[in-house]
């Protein structure tokens, strides 16, 4: 009965991470001459450790002529397309074999950055095939402790951007029951209005559970220190910064709005000299007024 359970506890949320894969394999293209590319099984998520190669998995049939791309789940760019690179870091590769159906995704001396969700995709006729899979890494370790919780994300984000901070956190003999966000002593949740999104994954092989934050549409106000807390109180946080990048319009020509405060300064300075050039005139018509009473 346990073991019921357990292959539950994991089902579910690798259930909701391929849904959309298993969901598209039932379209079709208009010409029933060209099938639709389908994706073969591989696993949805991988850990790896600082500095290992990783290598996310995408095999792909009934191909074509279409290209397989892969880019950041929070990014709109793609990092690859067929075996061309397109992002300036060279740890990124393709890794296919020509003729075979896979098209894998190598990173090699991965570090923490880039942990997070992947999407390997093909273009249709009819939509955009996607399977995502998810990179954990976790940071070097030489002993193994009873639990490790650690956040991965960008501590800079511009206004505008997507806040996306992971929290993955791994047990001894099982995974945490539960992960759960806080900032400013309150506990986050998913609220599509505020576009505040929240994603949670757990692994049995690697007695792993993570959550995923999502804050689109950053403003200065989602600045500031994010705690992450398992279901026995293990914490961990990080702090994030909102970077206001836009400036003020101005029509060119004129002075901008900020200038007020240094033509201020100009005038003051302008101000004192004059006053200056006053009294030192004032002196000099002191001393001849009194010289006119000279005895000569």
């Amino acid at each position: 009965m346990f073991n019921m359970f357990e292959d539950l506890y994991t089902i579910v949320p690798l259930f909701i991470l391929g849904m959309t894969t298993a969901f598209q394999d039932t379209y079709f293209d208009e010409d029933p001459s060209d099938p639709l590319p389908r994706f073969l099984s591989n696993p949805s998520n991988y850990t790896y450790r600082v500095g290992q190669t990783a290598v996310l998995k995408c095999e792909v049939e009934n191909l074509g002529e279409k290209k397989v791309s892969w880019r950041r789940a929070s990014e709109s760019s793609p990092l690859t397309v067929g075996t061309l690179t397109f992002i300036d870091d060279n740890r990124f590769s393709i890794r296919h074999p020509k003729g075979s159906t896979k098209w894998h995704l190598v990173i090699d001396k991965v570090n923490l950055e880039d942990a997070g969700i992947y999407e390997c995709q093909v273009p249709s006729k009819v939509r955009h095939l996607r399977s995502h899979i998810l990179l954990i890494v976790r940071e070097r370790r030489t002993t193994k402790t009873a639990l490790d919780i650690q956040i991965t994300g960008k501590p800079f984000v511009e206004k505008g951007d997507t806040i996306l901070l992971m929290c993955n956190a791994t047990g001894k003999d099982h995974p945490p029951d539960d992960l759960d966000w806080f900032k400013n002593g309150n506990k986050l949740l998913t609220q599509y209005a505020n576009k505040v999104y929240i994603r949670k994954f757990v692994s049995l092989t690697t007695k792993t559970i993570v959550s995923i934050l999502e804050i689109k549409d950053a403003t200065l106000e989602d600045a500031g220190m994010y705690v992450c807390r398992t279901s026995d109180l293990q914490i961990t946080s990080a702090r994030v910064n909102v970077l206001k990048t836009d400036t003020s319009n101005w029509k060119r020509g004129t002075a901008p709005k900020n200038s007020t405060s240094g033509a201020t300064s100009s005038n003051n300075g302008t101000y004192s000299s004059h006053n200056f050039t006053f009294l030192i005139l004032m002196i000099v018509l002191t001393v001849l007024k009194i010289c006119v009473w000279c005895p000569r």
